[in-house]
């Protein structure tokens, strides 16, 4: 067993497994299927994506109150 990985019992592994998406599913099994760097290098540049996407909705919500105090009164 790798350092911080879990052990689930088989009814924690099916509570998981109806709780996500056949979508998800595939995803999972696909990432389970790689070795230990590739799985790291999918992991950094969903994180990646992840902070990219909240620097754009904080850039948004920055230029709508900026565009706000422009406004004349």
């Amino acid at each position: 067993m790798q350092r911080g990985e879990e052990v689930s019992t088989p009814t924690q592994q099916a509570s998981i497994s109806s709780e996500i998406s056949p979508r998800e599913q595939a995803i999972l099994e696909l990432f389970r299927a790689l070795d230990e760097d590739a799985q790291r290098e999918i992991q950094d540049a969903a994180a990646e994506k992840k902070r990219l996407r909240d620097l754009e909705q904080r850039f948004e919500e920055l230029a709508a109150a900026f565009a706000d105090i422009k406004r004349p009164a």
